[in-house]
């Protein structure tokens, strides 16, 4: 343990971590943090209403961590949130419990901050267990993006990567250091003074997207978003969600960030293109056998737009 742990003062890095269930993640994300972790710097565990035994692991192996248990799962922005105002340090590193830390990725991340004047976030390679690259960033939604994603065209290899996508999935676009709009929340560096200033995670997303949209704010208040590949995270992926919820709540962050960014004759045409990608989707499962989920969560993301747009 750290000497020096614990101390506001001597405190530079908070590591905040925000687990619901999966106690097996836990074990292994929280090792490699103690393993880790730098010497000034405090862990804030918020263990977020989980029904498995979470919290009184954390108690019992990790006392030096500072634990919060919340009555309820509140989300994923509730509880981030909830961890960053009971942190100390100058930088905030957001870890989800499937993304696992190696040797001197913390130091990496903070000295990329530093030298980086105007970055406002970084975030590092993420990597499948198997140590193949994981497309983590992409672009903020606007109506061709959206049409090109809910009609497949940016599937298209050419299309793929020429075309600034919502989900970049070509991965030579990952093997440099470059901004781009998002980058997936599993890992973040982020300055406290960016936190203050935009206010965290908008806390009426309780899951998927949340990220996204606090980097929209982000953006717009005039800090960059990097992605650093020669820093590297394994992280499981789909631990918190599987593919077919992912898929509805995708649809319900489209229709939140269009109301809250948007001019407003925008949403009955985002809501039009949500709603042909649902059934595009729909008949691509009952097509292909092995995209079968996709009719069952299509259907459940079709009835879920329609709600959001017309409540």
């Amino acid at each position: 343990m750290p000497a020096d742990f614990g101390s506001a003062m001597a405190t530079e890095i908070s590591i905040i971590i925000v687990a619901y269930n999966r106690l097996d993640l836990v074990k292994v994300c929280l090792a490699r943090v103690r393993k880790f972790m730098p010497s000034k710097a405090e862990v804030v565990f918020v263990d977020n209403g989980s029904t498995e035994d979470v919290f009184g692991f954390a108690k019992r192996e990790f006392p030096e961590f500072r634990l919060v248990k919340t009555r309820s799962n509140l989300g994923f922005a509730k509880g981030y949130n909830l961890g960053m105002r009971r942190s100390h340090g100058k930088y905030l590193l957001l870890l989800n419990t499937d993304a696992f830390l190696e040797s001197k990725v913390i130091e990496e991340l903070l000295a990329f901050l530093q030298n980086h004047p105007g970055a406002g976030v970084v975030a590092p390679r993420l990597c499948n267990i198997d140590g193949s690259i994981q497309p983590s960033a992409g672009h903020f939604a606007n109506l061709p993006q959206i049409f090109l994603m809910m009609t497949f065209i940016d599937n298209l290899p050419i299309v793929r990567m020429v075309a600034p996508s919502i989900h970049v999935r070509y991965l030579p676009a990952f093997s440099e250091v470059r901004t781009f709009d998002w980058v997936a929340g599993a890992c973040l560096l982020i300055p406290r003074e960016v936190f203050q200033k935009t206010g965290g995670f908008d806390e009426r997303i309780f899951m998927y997207g949340e990220e996204v949209e606090w980097l929209y704010r982000i953006n717009k208040a005039g800090w960059k978003i990097y992605y650093d590949p020669k820093t590297k995270v394994a992280h499981v992926g789909f631990a918190s969600s599987d593919e077919a919820s992912g898929a509805v709540k995708e649809m319900e962050s489209f229709i939140f960030f269009y109301r809250k960014h948007k001019p407003q004759w925008q949403l009955p045409i985002l809501v039009g293109l949500l709603v042909v990608g649902c059934l595009l989707r729909v008949f691509r499962g009952i097509l292909f056998p092995k995209k079968r989920w996709m009719v069952k969560a299509y259907l459940v993301a079709l009835k879920e737009v329609l709600r959001h747009a017309f409540r």
